[in-house]
Formats: C-alpha cells, sequence, structure tokens
C-alpha cells in the first residue's frame, strides 16, 4: 500500500460523506441540520484533492518523453472557428532507421499549440524554424492520456 492509494481510498470516502451529507448530487448545498458535517466534509475532500495532484508529475510512468521527428499533425478549430492542431505524428527514434521508427499518435495539448498554429492561424514556430534547422530531431513531453505537453529542440542550433 503506498500513500497515494491511501489518500485516495480517504478521498473517496471523504466523497461519499459529503454526498450524504449534501441535499443534491451537486453536493453545494447541505441537508437540514448537517451544515457543520457538510462543511468539514467540502474542506477535506478539497484538501485531499490538493495533496493528489502532488502525486501526478512525481508518480512513474505518469509522464514519459519521445526523441524523435515529426511525420505531421492534423488541424481542426474550435467552436468559435479559430485553428486548433489536434493530432500530432511522431515517429520515435528507435536507432535502426531515420525513415523506419516506431510511429505513434498523440493529442496536441494546449501549452505547445503555438508550435503548429501560430498567430492569427498563421505557421506556428516548428514551420518556421525546422527549414533552417540541420537537424530536425525533437523531444516531446506525453502525459499519461497520451497529450504532448512539451515540446523542445534535441540539438540547440
Amino acid at each position: 500500500m503506498t500513500r497515494e492509494m491511501i489518500l485516495r481510498n480517504r478521498l473517496e470516502m471523504a466523497s461519499h460523506n459529503l454526498m450524504c451529507y449534501s441535499e443534491t448530487y451537486a453536493m453545494q448545498t447541505p441537508k437540514a441540520d448537517y451544515e457543520e458535517q457538510h462543511k468539514e466534509a467540502t474542506a477535506e475532500v478539497d484538501i485531499l484533492k490538493t495533496w493528489l495532484k502532488e502525486f501526478h508529475n512525481t508518480r512513474i510512468g505518469s509522464v514519459r518523453e519521445f526523441i524523435g521527428h515529426i511525420t505531421g499533425w492534423s488541424v481542426g478549430s474550435t467552436y468559435d472557428g479559430c485553428p486548433l492542431a489536434i493530432i500530432l505524428y511522431f515517429e520515435v527514434d528507435t536507432g535502426a532507421c531515420y525513415l523506419d521508427g516506431d510511429r505513434r499518435i498523440f493529442e496536441i495539448g494546449p501549452e505547445v499549440q503555438k508550435w503548429f498554429v501560430g498567430e492569427n492561424g498563421g505557421c506556428g514556430s516548428y514551420d518556421i524554424e525546422k527549414d533552417r534547422r540541420s537537424s530536425r530531431h525533437i523531444k516531446i513531453t506525453v502525459d499519461r492520456i497520451d497529450y504532448v505537453r512539451r515540446i523542445e529542440w534535441v540539438i540547440e542550433e
């Protein structure tokens, strides 16, 4: 049993208690005569959620890094028509052959949108920089749900 598991179990119980002391499923309003218990349960849930946020970045396997090159990406649009990069096609450098690596598909997180979509829907920083570089090797950081959260050039030029 780990500390994270204990906290997750405790959060489940605290959330159950909050539900029991709440008048609705939204858990915003306490039942009559249970105002104090509702307040305590709400505070406990908030504290446990805050503590559990510490585990996402430090837990082994939650964040992965890949080195390789971008083979393409797909673009869509937001609800108001602004361009949005959605999917990244990435070839992980396995060392066997530059053109025959491990092909992967990842979702593109909001943190790295400027790499693909620039100001007013123009070219992003990747398109601007790739042709002036001698190497296109990129390091991407991917979270546990396969969203690219960080991109950087492997070789500084």
